[in-house]
Parts: structure tokens; C-alpha cells; sequence
């Protein structure tokens, strides 16, 4: 049994704009930094005695796990690709209203299996999952207590996964909504079936099928 403590990044200007920041870099600001901050309180708070930090090698979680490490007695941080970012493709960057209002028909069909939305030139969030399932379990079976910092929606894809849950049409574009610097999951298995699998949180009507894919936009 592992201690996974999930972690998002300090928020940045995209993150204050409400715009995709996807796999996208770009540094947090004031306010992220301050959010690090509360992090690392947290963490001592609670006791929590990391082994390791995990994170992409892109901005903002890299700079993220750097400073928790550093602020936590030099704990180590490695680095993941396969903890990059969910792909949002040719929606990273805007903001995240301007999305749905364009392309209703997307999320109205994906409500059946919002992990199956795929943004054009993007990935679907099942996409995403299955990608940690390797690196995550190898993390569970070595370590007893460690950290992952992942920016949304991809927190929300280990969230959900650890919990072994779907999400809802409304979280997978900027994840679910957490007030929580550091949640923090017991568990034996990162099972990538629990969540590619999984039927919504919320109820939902209408047919989704295995990629729902870019329409033509609203005028």
C-alpha cells in the first residue's frame, strides 16, 4: 500500500484568464507562487514524509516540485514525460468558455464518456490515463509515501483514477475544481480501467462515440 500525495501546480495567468494551458509551459505567477506555499504547509502539517516527487518537465509543475523539494529538506524530484499535460491540441490557449460556446455538439455527445472528448490535433483524457499506468504503478510498488504534481485536467485523471471513478462533461476541459493544495490517496493499483471505463459522475443523456472528435464551430 502507497501514500500518493497529488499536487497542482501554482496557477498562472492562464489559469486567471480561464484559458487551456493543456501541454502548454508557462510560469506561475505571484498568486502560484503563493499557492506552492500552501503546499508545503500542508504537507508539513499533515506529517506527510515524501520519498520523491514526480512531475512533468514543463512549467509550471517542474517549478513546482523544485521549490516543494527544496522547501521539504532537498526531497528529490523526478522527472516524468508521461506526466505531461493532457494534449488539448488546437484549444490550448483559449479560453475555456470560448470552447464550449464554439463547439457545443462536442460536449453534448460526450456527456456518455467525457474521457472520450478529443480536441483536434489533441488527446483524449482515456489517452492521458493510460500513458500514467506504467510509471505510476512502478512509483506505488517502490515507494510508500510520495508526490505527484500535475497541472488539470491531468490531476483530475489521477484523481479520478486513484478513486476508481469517471469525471463529469463539465470537469474535462479545466479538471475538477478542489480547494485542497495536497489531497493525498491510499492505494494498492493505479488502475487506468477504473477511469477509461467508468460512466459519468453526473447524469447524462445522448450517444458518445469512441472519440468524439472536432465539429464544425458555432457561429
Amino acid at each position: 500500500m502507497a501514500t500518493v500525495a497529488l499536487i497542482r501546480p501554482g496557477c498562472t495567468d492562464y489559469d486567471t484568464q480561464q484559458r487551456l494551458l493543456g501541454a502548454l509551459e508557462m510560469p506561475m505567477n505571484k498568486r502560484g507562487m503563493e499557492q506552492v506555499q500552501e503546499a508545503v504547509r500542508q504537507i508539513q502539517r499533515e506529517g506527510l514524509r515524501l520519498e520523491v516527487i514526480y512531475a512533468a518537465p514543463l512549467e509550471p509543475a517542474i517549478s513546482t516540485a523544485v521549490a516543494i523539494g527544496r522547501a521539504l529538506d532537498d526531497v528529490k524530484v523526478k522527472e516524468l514525460d508521461e506526466l505531461r499535460n493532457v494534449n488539448q491540441g488546437l484549444w490550448q490557449g483559449l479560453p475555456e468558455a470560448d470552447v464550449r460556446r464554439r463547439y457545443p455538439r462536442v460536449f453534448r455527445l460526450g456527456r456518455e464518456k467525457p474521457q472520450s472528448i478529443c480536441p483536434p490535433e489533441g488527446e483524449t483524457l482515456a489517452d492521458a490515463c493510460r500513458r500514467l499506468t506504467k510509471v505510476i504503478n512502478k512509483a506505488i510498488r517502490k515507494h510508500h509515501v510520495f508526490a505527484i504534481v500535475a497541472s488539470e485536467p491531468m490531476a483530475t485523471v489521477i484523481r479520478c483514477t486513484l478513486q476508481q471513478r469517471g469525471t463529469s462533461v463539465d470537469a474535462c476541459l479545466k479538471g475538477e475544481e478542489c480547494s485542497a493544495a495536497v489531497e493525498c490517496f491510499d492505494t494498492n493499483e493505479f488502475d487506468a480501467g477504473a477511469f477509461v471505463n467508468s460512466d459519468p459522475e453526473s447524469d447524462a443523456s445522448g450517444a458518445a462515440s469512441a472519440a468524439i472528435t472536432q465539429e464544425s464551430p458555432a457561429k
